[in-house]
């Protein structure tokens, strides 16, 4: 009983140990971590710059962004579980294989997000037509399924959205 005194009798030294010893564990995936809040970041901006050019408000709402925040958190949370997984469960720490995967998972949902974003800002330019034949091409491929008709839904709506600011101002 005299250790388990000595180890608690000060509380805050055993809490920055144990502290200490989470941190040293989750070191290799702090990188990981931080390229996942970079992609997190990155659609809330472009969110942000979607929301702005087709409802024209300037103002941030504050329920997208505690969404992003809880984005974060369980981005963090999930890349950090999946280490505690590579080091004691998979024994993969060296590579952190798992970790990897998840942060891979959640960088390749944002991409597709940022792309979304980028076919809502720029419909027409270069890069959202080349994006869009590529991303046809392998559903058709891969998925066996055919997604013009999506696509020209996508157009008409979009399109539409576009008419109708147009002839609000037109109207005014």
């Amino acid at each position: 009983m005299n250790l388990v005194k000595r180890i608690f009798a000060n509380g805050y030294q055993s809490i920055i140990g144990w502290l200490g010893g989470l941190a040293t564990i989750l070191a290799p995936s702090v990188p990981l971590i931080g390229v996942t809040f970079l992609f997190i970041i990155l659609d809330l901006i472009y969110g942000y710059k979607v929301c702005k050019k087709f409802t024209g408000s300037k103002h941030f709402e504050s329920g997208k962004f505690w969404n992003t925040l809880e984005k974060l958190g369980f981005a963090a949370i999930m890349i950090a579980g999946f280490t505690f997984l590579d080091k004691f469960i998979f024994m993969t720490y060296v590579d952190l294989v798992l970790a990897k995967v998840a942060a891979g998972a959640i960088c390749f949902a944002e991409i597709i997000s940022l792309l979304e974003s980028r076919k809502a800002l720029k419909p027409n330019s270069l890069v959202t037509k080349l994006f869009t034949k590529i991303i046809k091409s392998k559903a058709e491929k891969y998925l066996d399924v055919d997604i013009t008709d999506i696509l020209e839904e996508q157009n008409t709506i979009t399109n539409d959205t576009n008419t109708d600011k147009s002839s609000k101002k037109i109207n005014k």
